[in-house]
């Protein structure tokens, strides 16, 4: 199995593993077992997402990933998205750099990005800007 297969396998299995834990929590019915396929993988996001109020709603629901320095400690499932999301990113090196160029709208080009909340970040106002503005930004700039 390549490196990169390994990951989407391990992704997945903690996605599954935490649908059962969150269908148990609500008292819903238990998922259909099978493969990890492309189409497991689809019921159990579009089953996570459909219930996502309610799973966010139970206490103490968390993931317990497989990838982590202390591995086996639990995560509330925001905090494991993020996760995935920067280990994904870094797999495909899709990351954006660390400062901009950009101008924030208070005036400071002091733009960082921040891979815990997904955005830049205004090291002066605190204000945060997504990829695709901050992109916009530079381009008007430029222009």
């Amino acid at each position: 199995m390549s490196p990169d297969a390994e990951v989407v396998d391990v992704l997945v299995g903690e996605l599954l593993e935490f649908e059962d834990l969150a269908r148990e929590e609500l008292g819903c019915a238990p998922r259909v077992r099978g493969s990890r396929s492309g189409l497991a993988r689809s019921r159990s996001v579009a089953w996570l997402v459909e219930q996502l109020a309610g799973v966010l709603a139970v206490e103490g629901l968390s993931v317990v990933p497989s990838l982590r320095p202390a591995e086996g400690e639990p995560m509330h499932l925001v905090e494991w998205s993020l996760g995935w999301e920067e280990r994904l990113r870094a797999v495909v090196e899709d990351e954006p750099r660390g400062a901009s160029p950009a101008r924030c709208r208070c005036g400071e080009r002091s733009l960082r990005w921040d891979a815990r909340v997904g955005f830049f970040v205004c090291g002066a106002c605190g204000n945060h800007v997504s990829e695709v503005e901050e992109r916009g930004l530079v381009v008007d700039e430029a222009g």
